[in-house]
């Protein structure tokens, strides 16, 4: 979880960009998007409470408070690193349930009136419009966000460390589990129940567990195949804990004999992995990062036996963190140079060949020297 003082901290940077951008240009901001609460407030709803799908608003005004407006059943229990925080009742189980959404967004809006707010910065993509209205100017305010989120502070290298731990337990059990004659679905539980007891709390396992055909295709949720003897499996596990990801692959074969092709396969994969870690520096252009592995990929010297599309049919990675992808993607088309203090996964992979696909991923810290690797888990077949 975040800390209040990293909320206060970014709360404070947050008031800064915007200064710089608009002057007193502005009255007020308001955040609505749930990843953002989180990020300026430390306010974040358990995935699996009937909370999920609350409706909560942060109001930043130029010249005063940072307020929280959340509802009756979201308030309990839900500290908040801000100023002031209003609630309004939803559902006091005496009387009926009103519109969840809108009980929050009335008391914003009336706000935003009370205090005369003419320009309103704003997530337009996500502003409900009865909010909106209270306004007579909007500007789009999400830019600014998604900038400051591509520089971790340390709690959020804490909360994305946790979820890289989570990860890696479920990767440990894949291993331990993975058998001919098991669905993907039957192998997928083993990997979240794992996963939950290494979390320590109710979390989301976002992940793609596909197998044979499926994996030569790239991947995907996992379903009732049943797994066949010799088969390769894709397992991408990125599990949203507290509100942020790891996202780390491994690619095994089903029986634990891979044949010859497939191993080749494999090593040609973590040699794009591991040349694309070299660069891993602040000032290396992201479409350098991509262009190291997917040169690896088509140099027809290397490993004869691999099969499959030689080259990278995909992003070579991206920042993690909040969402997905995080920027800065790392594709061809980008002019995005590192940072250090960013958070990248690289995941390159292989696909289409008679025996399956193969993705391999690992994550990274950007630093001044040398990348640190924060993920753990085994890259092998078997």
């Amino acid at each position: 979880m975040l800390t209040a003082e990293g909320s206060r901290r970014r709360m404070a940077r947050f008031r800064e960009r915007l200064a710089e951008r608009w002057g007193a240009g502005w009255d007020a901001a308001v955040i609505h998007r749930p990843e953002h609460l989180l990020y300026l407030a430390n306010f974040f709803p358990l995935p699996n409470s009937l909370n999920l799908r609350s409706s909560s608003f942060l109001l930043v005004e130029r010249d005063g408070p940072a307020t929280l407006f959340t509802d009756n059943w979201l308030a309990q229990g839900n500290s908040a690193a801000v100023d002031e925080v209003v609630v309004r009742d939803w559902y006091t189980c005496v009387g009926p349930a009103e519109n969840r959404a809108i009980v929050v967004g009335d008391e914003v809006q009336k706000t935003l009136r009370t205090r005369r707010v003419q320009t309103l910065l704003g997530e337009l993509g996500h502003l409900p419009q009865h909010v909106a209205s209270a306004a007579s100017r909007l500007i789009e305010v999400e830019d600014v966000l998604r900038g400051m989120r591509e520089i971790k502070d340390p709690d959020e290298l804490d909360a994305i460390r946790r979820g890289i731990r989570t990860a890696e337990a479920g990767h440990a059990a894949a291993r331990e589990l993975i058998r001919p004659g098991m669905t993907e679905l039957e192998l997928y539980a083993g990997v979240v129940a794992r996963a939950i007891v290494a979390a320590g709390a109710p979390f989301v396992m976002m992940c793609d567990l596909a197998s044979g055909p499926r994996a030569a295709e790239g991947g995907g949720a996992p379903t009732s195949r049943v797994l066949e003897d010799g088969e390769l499996v894709i397992v991408d596990l990125f599990p949203y804990v507290e509100g942020y990801r790891g996202d780390i692959t491994n690619t095994l074969v089903v029986g634990g004999r891979p044949t010859p092709e497939q191993q080749a396969l494999f090593d040609l994969v973590f040699e794009g992995l591991a040349a694309a870690e070299e660069v891993l520096r602040p000032g290396t252009p992201v479409s350098e990062v991509y262009r190291v592995i997917d040169q690896v990929f088509r140099d027809e010297s290397r490993h004869a036996r691999a099969q499959g599309k030689r080259s990278l049919g995909h992003h070579a990675g991206h920042a993690i963190g909040l969402g997905h992808p995080e920027a800065p993607e790392l594709v061809p088309e980008s002019d995005r140079k590192l940072e250090a203090g960013m958070v990248l996964t690289l995941e390159p992979g292989i696909y289409g060949a008679p025996t399956g696909g193969v993705r391999l991923e690992h994550n990274y810290l950007v630093t001044e020297t040398a990348p640190e690797r924060l993920s753990r888990h085994v890259l092998g077949l078997v």
